[in-house]
């Protein structure tokens, strides 16, 4: 089975640069420093990039009676080694963190080459007894992504022989797609797989979860012309497929450990 390995969340490396930069600021104003708990960012709900938020400037406002922009701008300044693939940005006492292309890149690998594929048969898992039946639309969505995979498996794009290797970036270390679709998608599988490593929920939590990411994934698909440029854009085509692969693998996740329902692979 699918496993989600702890280094795969992005959220643990956002809160790990948080903690070193509060870390220093801390030390050099001689002050206590906050549990990891009640530094940890949250992720932005916006879909047209992956953005991380941290309040506690405001939180070291109320103890030490200083501004909370004032704070927020220092910490900031203490983000020293990753600016590279962070954005920091003081926002009105709020600590914005922007995660670059080159980290999201490294993080849809992750999931791309974690585990061998499974051998997708050409008929119907038969259905489990005793297992919970998931809505619809998030079996389908899983099929559907399983349906692409043979498309791209029969093509020779891709092979489950060996884990897939993809060149997300281009040559200006870009992500190859920047779509609303696609990153809707990506920010999707970004959250769930923060909340996988991060958060024990209950399967209501996990359902609502596996639904977004199955309506991003449709989306995704049906604005998206996966197949039609093979012959000139190669790697693009490959990437969509790549972002397939996860989606596919983090469905597969939620409906069998945490939804305990079948996969399907055909519908």
């Amino acid at each position: 089975m699918i496993l989600v390995s702890k280094y795969t969340a992005i959220k643990q490396l956002i809160n790990s640069h948080l903690q070193e930069a509060l870390s220093i600021y801390t030390s050099e104003k001689k002050i206590l420093t906050f549990a990891l708990e009640e530094i940890a960012a949250r992720k932005s709900k916006e879909i047209c990039k992956v953005l991380y938020i941290s309040e506690i400037a405001f939180k070291l406002a109320k103890v030490y009676g200083t501004s909370a922009s004032v704070i927020a701008n220092q910490v900031v300044s203490h983000f020293c080694d990753c600016k590279e693939n962070f954005m920091f940005k003081a926002v009105e006492g709020l600590i914005h963190i922007e995660v670059g292309d080159s980290v999201i890149a490294v993080f849809l690998q992750s999931l791309v080459e974690q585990h061998s594929f499974p051998t997708l048969p050409h008929s119907h898992t038969p259905r489990l007894r005793n297992s919970h039946t998931a809505s619809f639309s998030i079996q389908y969505a899983h099929a559907r992504c399983c349906s692409l995979l043979l498309i791209a498996l029969h093509s020779g794009l891709i092979s489950f022989e060996r884990p897939l290797q993809i060149s997300w970036l281009d040559s200006q270390g870009k992500l190859r797609f920047n779509s609303d679709e696609s990153q809707r998608l990506i920010a999707n599988l970004v959250e769930v797989v923060d909340d996988l490593v991060c958060v024990d929920r209950p399967d209501a939590y996990w359902h609502s979860k596996a639904l977004n990411l199955s309506q991003a994934l449709i989306c995704f698909w049906r604005h998206t012309r996966i197949w039609s440029e093979v012959k000139v854009k190669p790697e693009l085509v490959r990437t969509h497929i790549g972002l397939i692969v996860a989606t596919q693998q983090i469905l597969r996740l939620l409906l069998e450990e945490k939804l305990n329902s079948v996969a399907w692979f055909e519908m």
